[in-house]
C-alpha cells in the first residue's frame, strides 16, 4: 500500500500565494499594455474661416483655352513650383478686376509644359463651366493664403494658393457642398528625382469637421 506523507501547511500557504500572484500579474497585463501604447498625433494648424462675400466678377472665357497648352516637342525642365504658385496667386489678383487684360486673364505659357502640368490640371478642374469668380477672404491667416469661388451652373469649386511656410485650415462653409472632392498639389519630395509634384485627391470627411488642411506651398481645389 502506497504511502503518502503528510502535507506540510506551509506548502500549502506557498502555493495558494503564488496563484493569487499569478492572478494579479495577469490582471495587470492589459493595463500595462494600454498605457504603453502611443497617444495619438494631434494637429496644431491653425484654423481660417472665408470671410464675408466679396464682388462676384465675369470669368474671362479666353481663361480656360489657354489652359489647353500643345506641349508636344517642347523639352525644357519643370518649372519650379514656387513660381507655379506665385503665378497663381497673381492671377487670382488680376482675374478680381471689373474688366481683365487679355495677357493677364492666363497662366504664363511657359508654366504649363511639359505635360502632364498640375497647375493646368488644378486650373482646368476650378474653373471648367465656371462663368464668374467671386475673391475670398480668410481673416487672420497668413497674407500668403488666398483663394476665389469659381461659380457655375452646377455650384462652385474653390482654388486655394497656400505659399506660407505653415500648414493652416480653412473652414469654406457653404462655399463648397459636403460631397465636395478635394484636388491637393504639394511641393515634390526632397528625394523624388525628376521632382514631380504629389497630387492627393480625396472626398471631403470627418478629418476636415475643423477645416481642410493645406500643407505649406500647396494648391488645392475643392468642389
Amino acid at each position: 500500500m502506497p504511502f503518502f506523507p503528510p502535507r506540510s501547511p506551509y506548502s500549502g500557504r506557498l502555493s495558494h500565494t503564488l496563484a493569487a500572484l499569478s492572478l494579479s500579474a495577469a490582471a495587470l497585463l492589459p493595463a500595462a499594455f494600454a498605457q504603453a501604447a502611443p497617444a495619438p498625433v494631434t494637429d496644431n494648424a491653425p484654423s481660417f474661416t472665408a470671410g464675408p462675400d466679396d464682388v462676384m466678377r465675369v470669368l474671362p472665357a479666353q481663361l480656360l483655352p489657354a489652359l489647353q497648352v500643345n506641349c508636344h516637342g517642347v523639352k525644357i525642365a519643370a518649372p519650379a513650383w514656387r513660381a507655379q504658385l506665385d503665378a497663381s496667386a497673381a492671377l487670382l489678383v488680376n482675374l478680381n478686376q471689373v474688366t481683365v487684360p487679355e495677357k493677364q486673364a492666363v497662366l504664363p505659357m511657359a508654366l504649363l509644359c511639359p505635360a502632364p502640368s498640375p497647375l493646368a490640371a488644378a486650373w482646368s478642374r476650378a474653373a471648367e463651366q465656371a462663368s464668374n469668380l467671386v475673391k475670398l477672404d480668410f481673416p487672420g491667416a497668413p497674407e500668403q493664403v488666398t483663394g476665389a469661388s469659381f461659380i457655375g451652373p452646377e455650384g462652385g469649386r474653390v482654388l486655394i494658393v497656400n505659399r506660407s511656410a505653415q500648414a493652416v485650415r480653412v473652414n469654406l462653409g457653404t462655399w463648397v457642398s459636403k460631397t465636395a472632392r478635394l484636388d491637393q498639389y504639394t511641393a515634390p519630395g526632397a528625394a523624388a528625382q525628376p521632382p514631380k509634384v504629389e497630387h492627393l485627391r480625396r472626398a471631403l470627411g470627418t478629418q476636415d469637421a475643423q477645416g481642410i488642411l493645406l500643407p505649406p506651398m500647396s494648391l488645392s481645389v475643392v468642389g
